[in-house]
């Protein structure tokens, strides 16, 4: 369903109520995880995520990386911790899988409370695990205000050759090593000098194509860093958020189909919750 009205399937006439994250606190209120999909094009994403509606974020293949990716790596700018999820999605991204850390006695509740907790990666083959200064994807890493220096390492096992390894830091690519020969089974060292809020994450990519025709890829949750000091990439990414959200208020207001008055204040109250959060990182 595209967030806001309920999807392609629904009538003409149908209105665009209520809100997903009216559905969103009913599933959690219930005990359910709620995972968001489908987010590229969604214009309730960034309020979900920004009123802590969601525990993940849905990924898929690169070929939806410009939609997808873009509007995830602006979330985690913003400050909100949204591990790595994704799942199969009929013919186009029927490969993808997320692959969860659950020490200890394997059970599906302990696989929950490790998706929870940010200790995922995402792939529709490889394997990628990321370490910095020995912690794994969802850590939080405390550290003074001044220069912070990270070890990162990054390992992959894969059954088609991978070209290209990257870390992401706020969402830009900090470090690359592309593989002299494409490997199936290997591991890259790299450090990083870090001297703000900081989120890290790998990717990995190769040209060979899986069964469904898709370059190989994968892509981890982020490991943390919090020294206390904005980064630039904050108050860039907080604009970015709120001038979606008004874009999707003139729509509410021009556009949207709800029976009555009241309908259409609820969805607008939503959104102009979520812009206030956003709103408050533009201010110095």
């Amino acid at each position: 369903m595209e967030p806001v009205s309920r999807g392609t399937l629904a009538a003409d006439l149908d209105p665009d109520y209520p809100p997903l994250c009216w559905a969103c606190d009913d599933a959690r209120e219930q005990g359910g995880t709620v995972i968001w999909c489908h987010n590229g094009q969604g214009m309730e994403a960034p309020v979900a995520a920004a009123l802590g509606k969601l525990r993940a974020f849905n990924l898929f293949d690169p070929v939806w990386m410009d939609p997808e990716y873009r509007i995830y790596y602006h979330l985690l700018n913003a400050g909100i911790r949204l591990p790595a999820s994704t799942g199969t999605d009929w013919f186009v991204c029927s490969s993808n899988r997320v692959y969860v850390n659950a020490p200890g006695e394997f059970s599906y509740g302990s696989w929950l409370e490790g998706l929870r907790r940010g200790k995922t990666f995402i792939t529709n083959g490889p394997a990628v695990f990321l370490s910095v200064n020995d912690s794994d994807p969802g850590t939080v890493l405390q550290a003074g205000v001044g220069r912070f220096m990270v070890r990162c390492r990054v390992s992959w096992d894969s059954h088609y050759p991978v070209d290209a390894v990257e870390l992401v830091v706020n969402g830009s690519v900090a470090a690359r090593h592309a593989c002299a020969e494409p490997d199936t089974q290997s591991w890259w060292d790299a450090e990083l000098d870090i001297s703000h809020d900081s989120w890290l994450a790998a990717r990995l990519q190769g040209r060979v194509r899986n069964s469904f025709g898709h370059f190989v890829y994968a892509h981890t949750s982020p490991i943390y860093v919090q020294m206390g000091r904005p980064h630039p990439s904050r108050a860039a990414s907080a604009r970015f958020l709120v001038d979606g959200i008004d874009g999707s208020l003139k729509w509410i207001e021009s556009r949207g189909r709800y029976a009555t008055d009241a309908q259409r204040r609820d969805v607008a109250d939503l959104f102009l919750q979520a812009r206030g959060k956003y709103a408050a990182l533009l201010e110095p």
